[in-house]
């Protein structure tokens, strides 16, 4: 399976490497002080940092829906992939 890597901005850089939607979530979580356990609940909880930081609208329909708008606030970068 393929590595994607990522590197995530919102006041620290972030690395990480995720071969799935589910393996990219769960690293984010596991960087996160006060993570939500619910999936979707814990997708609105970054959404809603990643809006305050950026002033753009994050859609947390999904996990690749996420993705693409975090890539498009400028906040998500593919590192390679």
């Amino acid at each position: 399976m393929t590595q994607t890597r990522y590197r995530l901005n919102m006041g620290e850089p972030f690395e990480f490497t995720a071969s799935t939607d589910e393996h990219f979530l769960g690293t984010l979580r596991e960087k996160h002080m006060y993570a939500k356990s619910d999936d979707q609940a814990f997708l609105r909880q970054v959404a809603a940092t990643a809006c305050e930081w950026t002033g753009k609208s994050i859609n947390f329909s999904d996990v690749a829906s996420f993705k693409r708008s975090l890539e498009d606030a400028g906040v998500l970068e593919v590192v390679n992939g």
